[in-house]
């Protein structure tokens, strides 16, 4: 661990309204996994985020209007979650979201398969759209036309907007994540 979790009481004046903003976000969305540790400091991608209020700031603020005012089916985000998180490693972003990903419906079969970097049997036209644009922009270069097609006929074109967004941005967490050597809270299966 790079970057260890920051005390409550602890945090200075620039990094309190985020913790605040991280919390908020975390509560709103119930999560299912383990978000702060036995002193009540934020952990996964917060420690290193609180440090640099000043590039945290904007990233929260995409998360939230990302989650805020999603037109994506949940599991078909946690698909894409999942996929881009598996490409890149990021432990915690495997965690969490397998967690979430179980919650909102995904089988064990589908969340075991997104994990390991697979495109389980089982996913839904939306789901496998999900997980090939995420495929497929991980992998670099353009976006084919024909699979972007298919994305706007199956999500619209705000789903695909959407959807084109999350990879985005949980590609940043996820290099955040690696970056800082993130660890698994002690419930991590």
């Amino acid at each position: 661990m790079r970057m260890p979790p920051i005390k409550p009481g602890d945090l200075s004046d620039e990094q309190r309204p985020l913790d605040e903003q991280a919390r908020r976000i975390m509560d709103g969305q119930r999560v299912p996994f383990t978000s702060t540790d036995e002193d009540g400091a934020l952990v996964g991608p917060f420690p290193a985020l609180l440090r640099f209020p000043r590039l945290a700031r904007p990233l929260l603020e995409w998360f939230t209007t990302l989650t805020g005012e999603s037109v994506l089916p949940a599991r078909v985000r946690e698909v894409a979650i999942l996929a881009t998180g598996a490409r890149y490693g990021a432990a915690y972003e495997l965690y969490s979201h397998s967690r979430v990903a179980s919650a909102v419906g995904l089988s064990s079969a589908v969340v075991a398969g997104l994990v390991a970097g697979q495109r389980p049997s089982g996913l839904t036209p939306e789901q496998e759209i999900a997980h090939d644009v995420a495929a497929c922009l991980y992998a670099g270069g353009p976006l084919p036309g024909a699979l972007y097609r298919a994305a706007v006929g199956c999500l619209g074109a705000a789903g695909t907007a959407e959807l084109v967004f999350l990879i985005a941005q949980y590609t940043s967490i996820s290099l955040v994540l690696n970056a800082y050597d993130v660890p698994l809270p002690a419930d991590a299966e």
